[in-house]
């Protein structure tokens, strides 16, 4: 059984309790289901630049009265933006969980935006820029999300691009939070120990009485076109990522597609791991991983090597990939895979901070939550057709690369993007 208890207030806003009894501790967090897709392209990184102000006053608390407010109490606070979802979380006693929700709802719906700040937080930003471009196997993997989602809100960068941080406004901050910020589009979710009518009283308080009203839709992304994104550097390895994009998170196949990514290279007992770096040695990383948002997804594969080594690991690794779609998992291939993703969902929902994420995850993608057992009997029901057919409909997508480093990276995810 589900123990998880949702309450919809009548503007659609929800909150979502999951008590875990014999924890001291508990997991708040305020979700909201926008992120950097619902940016203009002229303020690109605004979300995330949203995300960072909130830190620096709300309700009239100043930036260190925030942080000494959670700290005092020995707790934990953090925040996230992602393409479609931006959340503010805690993990704290449970004695505190009511201060500290009252305090991320102030973060979310009452920030202060103090003009002085933003100046000097772009500069914190940039300098997060930098940090993230200076690391290859960072930038790769902006340069893949470009290639997969060209002319896409999707396809720019979480952090956004200098010029479009200077140009953010303290306006345009509260114009997207009025604008995306919808009721219908905030989850609310208490984990582990806490008191029910004290965290449903501030929830209410809050989000109760916020206007009823619609965000924007979504548009989704064109079919893609092979391409290849690269950036010549010198530096010791080729860094490369080969993918082809595949389905949604909603889509029926999402867990065929996640077994694959798995079989394909998630973990040491993969295809790639065993023979790119155990059998031949020609990368210290190789690894596979599933991307899916609301209306498309993508598999990559990401690896850094000697630049000798590139055109043969791309040439081996196209081979194994396609090798896997077209005549799909052994019995023990298959069997390990669905372990792995069934222990990592299973040990994943003891912790509060993760099976908080997971329920407001859950609503704000479905609309409903799905019980530990729904999800493990899910991943359960894959078969190897599924999984092959999940890979062959990728095969049929077009080829898409990224590299970062010396010029024999470019020509080996040239190679693969050019063969398809």
């Amino acid at each position: 059984m589900d123990g998880r208890d949702v309450v919809t207030f009548s503007n659609g806003a929800r909150i979502v309790f999951d008590p875990m009894p014999g924890l001291r501790t508990a997991g708040v967090g305020v979700f909201l289901g926008a992120g950097a897709r619902r940016e203009p392209d002229d303020r690109c990184g605004l979300a995330h630049f949203l995300e960072h102000m909130a830190f620096k006053g709300a309700s009239g608390l100043s930036a260190q009265a925030i942080a000494e407010a959670v700290e005092a109490r020995g707790g934990v606070i953090n925040a996230a933006t992602g393409y479609e979802m931006t959340n503010y979380f805690v993990r704290c006693l449970s004695a505190d969980a009511p201060e500290m929700l009252d305090l991320a709802l102030s973060m979310v719906f009452a920030p202060d935006h103090p003009e002085e700040e933003i100046e000097r937080e772009k500069g914190v930003v940039l300098q997060e820029m930098g940090e993230a471009l200076d690391q290859p196997d960072d930038l790769v993997f902006e340069l893949i999300q470009k290639a997969s989602y060209a002319g896409h809100p999707l396809g720019r960068p979480i952090l956004g691009h200098k010029d479009t941080l200077k140009a953010i406004r303290r306006r345009d901050l509260i114009d997207f939070a009025d604008t995306n910020y919808a009721p219908h589009s905030t989850v609310i979710a208490v984990a582990g120990a806490f008191d029910r009518a004290a965290m449903l009283e501030i929830a209410e308080t809050w989000t109760g009485s916020r206007p009823g009203r619609a965000a924007p839709s979504d548009v989704p992304p064109a079919p893609a076109h092979s391409v290849l994104e690269a950036e010549v550097r010198t530096l010791e390895q080729c860094h490369l990522v080969m993918a082809r994009r595949t389905v949604s998170a909603v889509s029926p196949d999402r867990f065929a597609v996640r077994i694959f990514a798995e079989i394909l290279g998630g973990g040491m007992a993969s295809r790639l791991f065993q023979e790119l770096r155990e059998a031949r040695g020609l990368a210290y990383t190789i690894d596979a991983s599933c991307d899916q948002h609301s209306d498309c997804g993508r598999v990559s594969v990401y690896a850094g090597c000697d630049g000798r080594d590139a055109g043969e690991l791309v040439r081996l690794t196209d081979a194994i990939w396609n090798d896997l779609a077209s005549q799909g998992p052994t019995p023990a291939e298959l069997a390990r895979a669905k372990a792995v993703a069934a222990a990592q969902f299973a040990m994943a929902a003891e912790a509060p901070s993760a099976r908080a994420s997971t329920a407001a995850y859950e609503l704000l993608t479905f609309n409903r939550t799905i019980s530990v057992e729904e999800t493990l009997a899910q991943i359960h029901a894959v078969t190897a057709d599924d999984v092959r057919r999940a890979g062959q409909q990728m095969l049929r997508e077009a080829r898409l690369a990224s590299a970062v480093g010396p010029a024999e990276g470019r020509a080996a995810a040239e190679a693969f993007v050019a063969s398809g």
